[in-house]
């Protein structure tokens, strides 16, 4: 009797015999997305340790402890990927009308280039600026990585199957970050003095996602791109879009008078930024707090810090991903949001009671520490429940309101408006932190509240369109 061979079911061969373990679930897919699947599974293995290096928490943990850095230097280091989403406004624009996966590939090549330089960065510790502003370049490059590949996803993955799909690749994504962020995290409790060798093996990887990466095919850009050539007054009125300038990107009133006009034009999508700006602001405003708890009040190692700020709600989240997933396919995003921000609430609860246990004093009481770090990991949990929803939620919610030709800029604005929050709400985090203490907690429970009741009402009114008869109906 043949044995069954171990196979990842290369896309030429999906769905031949039943012999191969599909271990990617390749055959599960429509035939046509099976090659693009394939492909963009395996590039996240190499990618996805290049994307959890530069994570914000890894990053600031780095700050804090090897290059020993002040609160408001971690606060930085915590809030500079946020900063780098403001200019995801420029990158949807600069993607309108241009082939994705060289635009895709531009973004990539610097983030994989700064790798190897942050390995010149003399271990001193007034040197610390230094790795946070090289960081932060390549954090802004990597958000338009995040924002160009939204529009791979659109071009290729049906609608009905999008979210299933994009839960699968950011389970692979999450299962190297975790993987790769403990390991970087055990070496560095080595010898803190190791990423000047730990970051070019990284960049290494870069390079190996980048190849694979070049695999990939987007569905119907060639067409579009005849079209494109050969366009008229005509097409440009019925919605082709045209590529933007260079001049027309780097002049200011352009970029944020586009901006304008697309909140303006659609209701139902300004509604939902306003009600991300409230949730989002609410999240941001601790997230510099959990480090200086985690590395100053708590004093924990690497592998613990990053253990607990990155890689346990990490774990949460790949256990929720694919649920979340299907839920998002079954009920939309508006709904989808709802539920999801009561996961994000209640983080934020739980954090708020661990802080209250360590007002007084780690040493007041022999409960106290015990009690703060249950409160802390319940809060963490709660964080894992709500990023599983969100990791999905973030790449796909605007694709509810935008149409094909400018689904690049809505997600441009989206996270250029999360850029905006993150440009605020760290540093009024940290300053709410030394004035006013855990009550800074309080201050994101309420606005994250606010956010879930945008989300609630728009809910309501989407249910409610449903439910009204239309006109054929009536007669």
């Amino acid at each position: 009797m043949r044995g069954r061979r171990l196979s990842c079911v290369r896309p030429g061969a999906a769905g031949r015999g039943d012999d191969d373990l599909d271990l990617l679930q390749t055959r599960s897919l429509p035939f046509l997305t099976r090659r693009n699947y394939f492909y963009e599974m395996i590039h996240l293995v190499p990618w996805g340790i290049v994307t959890a290096t530069c994570e914000s928490t890894v990053a600031s943990i780095i700050v804090a402890k090897t290059f020993h850095g002040s609160h408001w230097m971690v606060t930085v280091a915590s809030a500079s990927p946020f900063f780098a989403n403001i200019l995801s406004l420029v990158w949807g624009m600069l993607c309108v009308g241009r082939r994705k996966l060289h635009v895709v590939t531009a973004f990539a090549v610097p983030v994989t280039a700064i790798m190897f330089l942050v390995a010149l960065i003399p271990h001193e510790d007034n040197l610390g600026w230094l790795f946070v502003a090289v960081m932060a370049v390549a954090q802004a490059f990597m958000s338009g990585v995040v924002t160009s590949r939204t529009a791979l996803w659109k071009a290729n993955y049906p609608q009905h199957i999008r979210a299933t799909i994009t839960a699968r690749l950011q389970t692979m994504r999450f299962m190297v970050g975790i993987c790769s962020s403990l390991a970087l995290a055990a070496l560095f409790d080595m010898d803190p003095g190791l990423y000047r060798v730990l970051f070019p093996i990284v960049g290494l990887c870069g390079i190996a996602g980048i190849v694979l990466l070049r695999k990939i095919r987007v569905r119907g850009e060639k067409s579009q791109q005849r079209s494109l050539r050969r366009r008229s007054d005509a097409d440009l009125q019925r919605g082709l879009a045209e590529p933007f300038s260079l001049v027309a990107l780097l002049s200011p009133g352009h970029v944020f008078g586009h901006m304008r006009d697309v909140l303006r034009r659609d209701a139902r999508f300004r509604h939902y930024c306003m009600a991300m700006m409230l949730s989002g602001s609410g999240n941001l405003i601790v997230v510099p707090v959990m480090v200086v708890i985690v590395t100053d009040t708590l004093q924990m190692s690497y592998l613990g810090g990053i253990g607990l700020l990155f890689a346990l709600h990490r774990l949460v989240l790949l256990g929720s991903l694919h649920r979340w997933g299907r839920f998002l396919d079954r009920v939309g995003v508006v709904r989808f949001r709802e539920i999801n921000q009561l996961c994000w609430a209640s983080s934020l609860l739980f954090g708020m009671f661990g802080s209250m246990m360590l007002a007084g004093g780690i040493e007041s009481q022999s409960y106290v520490l015990p009690l703060a770090m249950f409160w802390f990991l319940v809060s963490r949990l709660a964080t894992g429940a709500g990023m599983g929803g969100g990791a999905l939620a973030w790449y796909l919610g605007h694709l509810h309101f935008s149409k094909s030709e400018d689904a690049e800029v809505y997600m441009g604005i989206h996270v250029f408006l999360a850029g905006l929050r993150g440009l605020t709400m760290p540093f009024l985090g940290i300053w709410l932190w030394s004035t006013v203490g855990w009550w800074v907690w309080g201050v994101a429970l309420v606005l994250s509240l606010l956010g879930l009741g945008g989300f609630t009402v728009m809910a309501r009114a989407e249910r409610l369109a449903i439910q009204m008869p239309t006109p054929s109906t009536r007669r």
